[in-house]
């Protein structure tokens, strides 16, 4: 008897989403006007998890959603709203894409404020979206989903990391691991990749998580 597809990656990586777009939009009103050091860094961050955040939708639309429209066909009515939310959220990370380096140039108080209310938007929309596809639509990929399909579909999704942002995506996707996610996650990395992030990684990331984190006091996601 075939085992039962176990999708943990998807749960693990929108607990991601959700936190760091929920916590940039707290950092981008927080950061002082003028502070070029702080929109640069910031900004880049924000650019890193929207583009992110898209190769995982583009990953669902071509590889998950055909094949659940037509093995789950008394539920297409869910995997359709998936797409619809993905063309409204689409609109909200081109407005992303233009705002971030407007506001990474300038620095300026009114390009903050309009990229803090553009990423604010992202994020409960990303919320809604995400819970709602969590609901309805994951177990359709357990039943539906093959191994190997599921397989593309994550191996598509690592290829998609830019590798000067490996670090930085291992460390945000340990940040809140369950106990099972990190077992799952650290046991699927080259052993020399877990040995780097054991020592000198996982200190690289964290100097980097503080400065992150070390502008003017925002409220916690």
């Amino acid at each position: 008897m075939t085992e039962p597809l176990d999708p943990w990656g998807m749960a693990w990586v929108h607990q991601v989403y959700r936190r760091e777009l929920r916590l940039l939009a707290n950092l981008i009103a927080a950061a002082e006007p003028g502070d070029h050091a702080r929109a640069a860094l910031v900004a880049e961050h924000l650019t890193d998890m929207a583009d992110s955040l898209h190769e995982h939708h583009v990953g669902e639309d071509e590889l998950l959603w055909p094949p659940l429209l037509s093995r789950a066909e008394p539920d297409a009515a869910a995997v359709s709203r998936m797409q619809q939310q993905h063309d409204e959220l689409h609109v909200l990370l081109e407005e992303v894409g233009a705002l971030a380096p407007v506001w990474r140039e300038s620095a300026s108080q009114a390009d903050r404020d309009r990229l803090a209310s553009v990423a604010a938007r992202l994020s409960v929309v990303t919320d809604a979206h995400l819970a709602d596809e969590e609901q309805h639509v994951l177990p359709l990929i357990r039943e539906h989903i093959t191994a190997e399909e599921w397989a593309e579909f994550e191996r598509r999704g690592h290829a998609s990391i830019p590798q000067e942002k490996a670090l930085v995506f291992l460390g945000i996707g340990l940040q809140d691991a369950t106990p099972h996610e990190r077992e799952k996650f650290v046991g699927g990395l080259p052993p020399e990749v877990a040995d780097f992030w054991a020592g000198p990684g996982g200190l690289q990331y964290a100097q980097w998580r503080a400065e992150l984190l070390g502008g003017a006091p925002v409220a916690q996601p």
